[in-house]
């Protein structure tokens, strides 16, 4: 399964919503995400720390925010283990990795919580690897 295709998607979002963590720090998280994994653009909605829905980004399809990134910079980032520079968000970003767009502001409110979001693509991917 490649990070970024429609099934990868399905259990990241089984992940998200059944990480304590997540379900803790996200009470007050509510934002729509664009998340570009490679060619691949997802329209993310977060309710509540639930990721209650996903589906690839059309023309009109609005977001707050965005996280883009190649698929070699994901594949890499989802790594049990990443190598430097994709270990966490601004560390990708700053190495021109990943790219952030749009209202920043939302992003930052919801910070803790992004991180942990984002943490848990190396859990998904770890499951993977443990299944085999």
């Amino acid at each position: 399964m490649q990070v970024g295709s429609k099934e990868w998607m399905e259990n990241f979002q089984e992940a998200v919503n059944t990480d304590q963590e997540l379900n803790v720090i996200g009470k007050y998280c509510v934002t729509d995400l664009l998340l570009q994994i490679g060619a691949k653009e997802y329209i993310v909605q977060i309710n509540q720390g639930k990721l209650t829905n996903f589906f690839e980004k059309g023309a009109l399809d609005g977001w707050s925010f965005a996280i883009r990134g190649s698929l070699e910079a994901w594949e890499k980032f989802t790594q049990p283990i990443p190598p430097p520079m994709f270990h966490e968000l601004f560390a990708a970003v700053f190495q021109g990795n990943l790219q952030l767009e749009g209202n920043l502001k939302e992003l930052y409110a919801n910070l803790r919580y992004m991180i942990r979001f984002l943490d848990v693509t190396r859990e998904v991917k770890n499951k993977l690897v443990k299944g085999v």
